[in-house]
């Protein structure tokens, strides 16, 4: 069952209009999350947004053509293609992000800046975890393998923590002065 997390952020009430219909009125009353930025400045943010999800998906994308030898392993297979999930999550959260406003109600905050967030972080850790597989893999095989594909593959997992912890700072830099409102609306 599909629940709406956000339901108690919302008061709805029915009242009659002047014309003597019953209309429903409903009225925002959870946080607002207010961006340090101006206009101008949440352009800019859109595009470094963007070109982060697509650099982040650019470098998995090139790990994965290098063809070493341990691709033709399930254990080391499966976490790479995982890391996929989150970083199709950031460029959701990029895309929603793109609409926001610059002073967002709670679940725009989610599903766009927060969401970036976790999923990079998500991202990360998946990617920290594929390269210990790697470098165990590695030890395991050390004698019978293409140790220059293996160690390519390696950097690609080091250039992508490189370019994720980079957004990690940027992120911090350019919302770290977010501020949460309350609503001036109430519920009835």
């Amino acid at each position: 069952m599909i629940k709406n997390y956000y339901k108690d952020d919302y008061s709805q009430f029915t009242r009659l209009n002047g014309k003597g219909r019953v209309v429903d009125d409903v009225c925002y009353i959870g946080d607002y999350y207010i961006l340090p930025l101006d206009k101008e400045s949440k352009k800019k943010t859109n595009r470094v947004n963007m070109c982060f999800a697509v650099l982040l998906m650019l470098i998995q994308i090139a790990a994965g053509m290098v063809n070493q030898d341990s691709s033709r392993t399930f254990w080391i297979v499966y976490p790479y293609l995982f890391i996929f999930l989150p970083l199709a999550y950031l460029f959701v959260g990029a895309v929603s992000y793109w609409s926001d406003p610059l002073k967002m109600q709670k679940a725009q905050y989610e599903t766009g800046l927060a969401r970036m967030r976790r999923s990079c972080i998500g991202a990360a850790v998946l990617t920290v975890i594929s390269m210990a597989l790697d470098v165990v893999y590695m030890f395991l095989h050390y004698a019978e393998i293409q140790m220059g594909r293996e160690l390519l593959y390696l950097f690609c997992h080091i250039l992508f923590l490189a370019a994720a912890f980079s957004y990690g700072r940027y992120y911090n830099k350019t919302y770290g002065g977010l501020r949460i409102e309350k609503s001036e609306h109430k519920a009835e």
